[in-house]
């Protein structure tokens, strides 16, 4: 099973079971009707199980909120049990993407090389500064935080599972 997780929830909605659930990144959500998604607990006083438990979506709505509900849920005391949580989805489960696509999540594992070839280390997880995504790489001494925009990032290299980067000033 490859988790990707996807955000968290700290808080319910309403009185009928609803979530109001954090994504990492909101515009090209997989979450929909019907999708399975894995829960673990954020805290020692949820109630879900420490490996996490498997839901099915019921509704999802995506505004200036994004209130889920699961199937599986009914009222309101049984969401608060449940909080605070992380979201999961199998990586299996996303839609295949478009020639020249890629999601983030994939990065992981893959090497970042500068432009005259020296090898900076594996990308490690992902970042999120709140306005770009951010690769995080473990180098030969250091972890590094490098932004995911075209300046620093010059080429994704899925095939040969390279990456080529160039380091800010700042590192």
């Amino acid at each position: 099973m490859d988790l990707i997780e996807l955000g968290f929830c700290r808080k319910p909605h309403g009185i009928k079971g609803a979530f109001s659930f954090h994504l990492h990144n909101r515009e090209d959500s997989v979450l929909k009707k019907g999708f399975k998604i894995t829960l673990r607990p954020l805290a020692p006083e949820s109630s879900l199980p420490k490996m996490g438990k498997v839901f099915e979506i019921s509704s999802i709505s995506f505004g200036n909120k994004i209130i889920a509900s699961l199937k599986e849920v009914k009222d309101r005391n049984t969401v608060e049990a449940m909080l605070p949580f992380t979201i999961f989805a199998e990586r299996s489960d996303f839609p295949e993407t478009d020639d020249g696509e890629i999601y983030l999540s994939d990065l992981i594992g893959t090497q970042a090389y500068e432009e005259n070839g020296d090898l900076v280390g594996e990308i490690v997880d992902l970042g999120f500064n709140g306005v770009q995504d951010i690769l995080i790489i473990k180098g030969k001494e250091k972890k590094l935080e490098i932004l995911f925009i075209d300046s620093f990032v010059l080429d994704i290299d899925m095939t040969n599972n390279r990456v080529i980067v160039r380091l800010p000033e700042y590192i």
